[in-house]
């Protein structure tokens, strides 16, 4: 008897999700970053020493830099703008990329709303709200302004 892998679906599942966002066009959006956009800000560039070689993306122009803090690392992701919030997945320099994440929002006065995983939670202040998750060991941020 032949038993099923429970994993490829699940595999088959994260390998379609990743090619479609890396598939998406910008659509005349100016805030998004390809691949060849150099890095500014300081998450980006304490993280572009990391060893990986990688390049970190830039973070949009308006992106709240100064109120919601990413973990140091290597932004592989940034895009959005004001208008419909912004998603950034960062390839963080240090193993604890998501407790590093939780404890910088929690450090800058945001509070954990109910429901939170040992791989998912969302932080509210006044201004932003945060969902923070980690697929592994990228952590991604999709921030929206209340």
């Amino acid at each position: 008897m032949r038993t099923r892998n429970p994993f490829v679906p699940a595999a088959i599942v994260a390998a379609l999700t990743i090619g479609s966002l890396a598939a998406c066009s910008s659509s005349g959006n100016t805030n998004y970053v390809s691949s060849h956009t150099p890095a500014s800000s300081s998450s980006a560039t304490a993280g572009s020493s990391s060893g990986s070689g990688a390049k970190s993306e830039e973070l949009p122009s308006d992106f709240p830099k100064a109120d919601v803090p990413l973990v140091d690392g290597t932004i592989v992701v940034a895009r959005g703008d004001k208008d419909n919030g912004w998603s950034v997945t960062v390839q963080p320099s240090g193993k604890n990329g998501f407790a590093d994440a939780k404890s910088a929002l929690e450090g800058k006065g945001y509070t954990q709303q109910a429901g939170g995983t040992d791989s998912a939670a969302v932080y509210t202040n006044d201004k932003y709200t945060v969902s923070v998750k980690t697929p592994g060991v990228s952590v991604t941020y999709a921030v929206t302004a209340n």
